[in-house]
């Protein structure tokens, strides 16, 4: 199983940037990259999903929007799969009638300084993460290791850490003294 890490490593620098859209769009990209990981289905063949939608819905550990993720995790991982939901109704046109929303966009988080890795009418680019208009949902996909990123429920935010190191540096200061 591949981390989460090396996939967004792979989203960087696997040589998609410029792929015109017509060529790769938003889906056709998440499944290249998952390909070229070497993650397949357990039956051995590539994922092809059905569009945006079919991939927030199938195959993932965890789901939910931007700020849960945040909450939850203390963090989005990278390699997480973000998405773009729009309360259009093209979810039920596709044929979801589950209340979910319309996952209209699909990009790769790959982390500072590059934010995400998606494909649009630009063709495969970077865009920017935060970005609440564009980025809403978060899915983290169940044939990606996302453990080693320390994600978790208890995660603490740098000035807590900060905080943490002070007072023991003090208490350090105390002991030297004597």
């Amino acid at each position: 199983m591949i981390t989460g890490e090396q996939f967004a490593e792979k989203a960087l620098t696997g040589g998609y940037i410029g792929i015109p859209y017509e060529r790769l769009d938003c889906q056709g990209f998440v499944e290249r990259v998952l390909a070229d990981c070497g993650v397949r289905k357990p039956n051995g063949t590539v994922y092809d999903w059905r569009g945006s939608n079919a991939m927030y819905r199938n195959y993932f550990q965890w789901r939910g929007t931007v700020k849960e993720c945040e909450s939850k995790f203390g963090m989005i991982p990278q390699g997480a799969l973000v998405f773009t939901r729009k309360t259009d109704g093209g979810e039920v046109e596709r044929g979801y009638h589950d209340g979910l929303g319309n996952f209209s966009h699909v990009g790769i988080y790959v982390g500072a300084p590059h934010g995400v890795i998606h494909s649009t009418a630009g063709g495969v680019q970077y865009g920017k993460f935060p970005d609440a208009k564009r980025w809403t949902n978060v899915s983290l996909l169940s044939m990606i290791d996302y453990t080693h990123q320390n994600i978790n429920n208890n995660s603490k935010d740098a000035k807590q850490i900060i905080s943490e190191i002070r007072a023991l540096l003090g208490k350090l200061e105390e002991v030297m003294k004597c």
